[in-house]
């Protein structure tokens, strides 16, 4: 009677067909120029192998294999544990990547088409290694992403009118967008074909699971999240924590040197530019700081401040450098940046832009830790060491 094991290991050898027009053999400089590009993408069993194959480049055709027409590598899974001390670990680690459907990790496994476009940065490592279009491949990959599903549901619960469930949802739709959009370059994107390959599935899901989310949160609630600084200011005059962290976006919002316009009108798009939306609302906010010194300075004193502190796009400049350019003494400098200054402390509106300001690039810097904890996450469930980013 055969061992569960055994049964397991008949069971993975039926499973593991490897194409006709696999490489087979691969010389040592093309294999460490494919680890230094798969390193994101591959499991450690699988560099661990490629690297035997490094080692052993030059025998490991003969010693692996008898038959010439086979794959090597695959004939040697195929006839069984080895005799040979020496090449047992590499049976098991291979074994490993087998059950787990993912030998294609290994490039002596690949077509020679898809081999030479993963070196050439054309395509990404996962548009081989996953299979994408048939529906067992699809499940496969929704069962494999599940965890990261519930992770990022739970980063958005309590930010936007939606349950938890919805949440979830929502983020199977960006899974399925993902799936079927991964590897092909957006007509409207300036992406080059190396940045499009260079992202990993797991990178790239979990960005599309954020982007449904944010959309479907404002489709159906429209809802904008309350800064910090604003909670803190309710908290000091009612004494206890805000309820209620997002307020309407159609709600009017400035006075009237603003036009009464709501939260929508200050959101810029950018869809017709290069910049992000934390860029864009950052130069709208230094723009109004910009607006209110105007009013109160003349344009001289204001161009002697830009260039001592090099702002709105002035250059930088010491005191002699000023005092040459605008024609004013270096006490007049020194002058004009306190006057401006004691102005700028004093000023309820200006204090409040910079808390604005402040309140938004701490949202991003928070935001690029969330997004570097899902890729964190990505590559801990397919067990990849774990690198800065």
């Amino acid at each position: 009677m055969k061992s569960l094991t055994q049964i397991q290991e008949a069971k993975s050898k039926i499973q593991f067909d490897v194409k006709k027009d696999s490489i087979n053999y691969i010389g040592e400089a093309d294999l460490k120029k494919y680890l230094e590009i798969a390193d994101n993408f591959i499991s450690p069993e699988a560099k661990d192998i490629i690297n035997w194959l490094i080692v052993n480049n030059d025998t490991y055709i003969a010693e692996l294999s008898n038959d010439l027409d086979e794959n090597a590598l695959a004939g040697f899974y195929k006839a069984g544990v080895p005799s040979k001390e020496n090449l047992k670990e590499l049976y098991k680690l291979l074994g490993t990547l087998i059950k787990d459907g993912r030998y294609l990790e290994i490039p002596v496994f690949q077509s020679k088409s898809d081999f030479e476009a993963i070196l050439n940065k054309k395509k990404s490592l996962d548009t081989v290694i996953l299979d994408l279009d048939t529906e067992k491949g699809r499940t496969a990959v929704t069962k494999k992403y599940e965890p990261l599903v519930h992770k990022i549901a739970k980063q958005w619960l309590g930010k936007i009118n939606l349950s938890y469930n919805e949440l979830v949802s929502c983020c199977y739709e960006g899974l399925t967008y993902a799936m079927n959009t991964y590897g092909k370059k957006n007509k409207k994107s300036n992406a080059t074909d190396e940045a499009v390959a260079s992202y990993t599935f797991g990178q790239y899901a979990a960005y599309c699971m954020r982007n449904h989310v944010a959309g479907w949160g404002v489709a159906d609630s429209h809802l904008v999240r309350i800064p910090t600084s604003q909670q803190k200011k309710e908290r000091d005059q009612k004494g206890h924590n805000t309820k209620n962290i997002s307020v309407s976006g159609d709600k009017a919002v400035g006075h009237d040197d603003e036009g009464g316009k709501t939260m929508f009108d200050f959101m810029g798009s950018t869809s017709d530019t290069g910049k992000n939306l934390d860029n864009e609302d950052l130069e709208k906010i230094w723009n109004r700081i910009y607006k209110v010194l105007e009013e109160e300075f003349d344009s001289k004193i204001l161009d002697v401040w830009y260039s001592f502190y090099g702002l709105r796009g002035h250059k930088k400049m010491k005191n002699k450098e000023i005092a040459d350019k605008y024609n004013v003494a270096n006490s007049n400098i020194t002058y004009y940046c306190f006057k401006i200054n004691s102005f700028i402390k004093k000023n309820k509106k200006i204090l409040s832009l910079f808390s604005d300001a402040y309140e938004l690039m701490k949202e991003c810097l928070n935001e690029a830790d969330r997004e570097s904890n899902d890729i964190q996450a990505v590559r801990h469930q397919e067990n990849i060491e774990l690198e800065d980013i």
